[in-house]
């Protein structure tokens, strides 16, 4: 018969406890892991506008030796979402041409500037807008086949040289009244005599 000696019964003693651990049932944990996603949209800026026009009648004028001058205005309007607002711009049309036109005859734009307007003389047209630049207070309404007013006017731009009217710094609408005239005498062809002005509004 085999005897065991103390030592190998020690060594049997902790097989059997160690065998008796690996039979435990393991312990479960969950799993649980997140992600974000981020939703993106933009919001583009928008201008609404709109003019009186299109027409400015400046109606029929009778002139005399001295002259005779109309005036009438427009008022061009926009709307914009943007932040940082809108410029309205005007200028002649025609890149080559900034006179009244009626066939082959023609009333030429007038020789002042917004920072120094003049007084129309005879057969010449212009446009202002009141209070801008060097355009004092305006003439508070229609003007017809009148005597030669001494309000100041400008020359219009050319297509290439469009002149700032006006400016804002919000969303939000704004105005700006333009005023155009004509003065002529009795020298001036008779006709029915026009021209082209674009307004361009860009966002800032």
């Amino acid at each position: 018969m085999l005897k065991l000696t103390r030592n190998k019964s020690l060594a049997i003693s902790v097989i059997g406890i160690n065998l008796v651990a690996l039979t435990l049932p393991f312990a479960v944990t969950a799993d649980t892991q997140s992600t974000d996603t981020t939703v993106n949209l933009t919001v583009n800026p928008v201008i609404i506008s709109y003019s009186s026009g299109p027409t400015v009648t400046l109606g029929a004028i009778t002139p005399d030796a001295t002259g005779k001058q109309s005036t009438n205005s427009d008022t061009v309007t926009a709307d914009t979402n943007d932040t940082a607002g809108f410029t309205v711009t005007l200028k002649e049309t025609s890149a080559t041409v900034t006179d009244m036109v009626s066939g082959g005859n023609t009333i030429p734009t007038g020789t002042g500037s917004p920072a120094s307007p003049a007084a129309l003389t005879n057969n010449h047209w212009g446009w202002r807008v009141d209070s801008l630049g060097g355009f004092g207070a305006g003439p508070g309404g229609v003007i017809a086949n009148a005597a030669p007013s001494g309000l100041t006017y400008a020359a219009i731009p050319a297509n290439a040289s469009p002149f700032t009217i006006k400016t804002t710094a919000t969303t939000g609408s704004a105005s700006a009244v333009v005023w155009y005239s004509a003065r002529v005498n009795s020298s001036q062809a008779i006709g029915a005599y026009s021209t082209t002005v674009t307004y361009t509004i860009t966002t800032n």
